[in-house]
């Protein structure tokens, strides 16, 4: 029954991380992309906060700038490389798969199978 529990639990977990990980669709809305993007991108001078999260005249500014390139037909990689390459990465709010990206894309899973593979051991010891 305990082992049974336990696969449970990790099952469970491996589905939110894998859901809360899996590609949302893209909307045909220009305004529901530009607040999906918005909240991915973040103010370069706000602290931490996105686009869509900040006041400053700089974020609303920068919100109008995301809306041209929606406008214009940009795609979403198009739209990050543009404000990457304009303020650096860090105003990616969803990390690159290069360098420290790779590492903070794998933690997850990396938590998820040390879990799994705790339960495993405490369950085949014995008692």
């Amino acid at each position: 029954m305990r082992q049974t529990v336990g696969w449970l639990i990790a099952a469970a977990a491996l589905a939110v991380i894998v859901g809360g990980l899996w590609p949302e669709s893209a909307e045909a809305d220009p305004a529901v992309r530009e607040l999906q993007l918005s909240q991915r991108i973040a103010c370069p001078w706000c602290d931490g906060q996105s686009l869509a999260e900040s006041d400053s005249q700089v974020a609303k500014d920068l919100v109008v700038i995301l809306r041209e390139r929606i406008d214009a037909g940009w795609s979403d990689d198009q739209i990050y490389e543009f404000f990457a390459s304009s303020y650096g990465d860090h105003v990616l709010l969803d990390p690159p798969l290069t360098g420290w990206g790779i590492v903070l894309w794998s933690l997850p899973a990396v938590g998820l199978i040390a879990g799994a593979w705790v339960i495993w051991k405490r369950q085949r010891r014995p008692e």
